[in-house]
């Protein structure tokens, strides 16, 4: 189980880097970010191998399907915020569900 806690947390911080990379997007720093978010996403599928109870778990497949959605349409900033920390929080209840202490990451 700490293996798994150790993935969540590291995954929050993965997802939440998302926000300020959309933001130098924007601002044209070219910082690869179509990459990094298909990057990000191999690595949320191939867990649901490495860690099968997540790939049962609505939160988790709620974080794959809005990161999905956001790599393949224009998204304004406003939803791209949203999406980030709806699915921050989505990892955030996951992590504590399997016996995280909340802020502790």
């Amino acid at each position: 189980m700490e293996q798994l806690l150790n993935f969540l947390s590291n995954l929050r911080g993965d997802v939440f880097k998302l926000l300020p990379m959309k933001e130098d997007e924007m601002a044209g720093v070219d910082n690869h970010l179509s990459d990094y978010i298909e990057a990000l996403l191999i690595n949320l599928e191939g867990a649901t191998t490495t860690y099968p109870i997540l790939a049962n778990q609505k939160q988790y497949l709620y974080v794959i399907n809005n990161l999905q959605y956001a790599s393949k349409h224009p998204v304004d900033f406003k939803k791209w915020r949203k999406i980030v920390l709806n699915s921050t929080r989505n990892i955030d209840n996951l992590y504590v569900a399997y016996g995280g202490v909340k802020n502790d990451k």
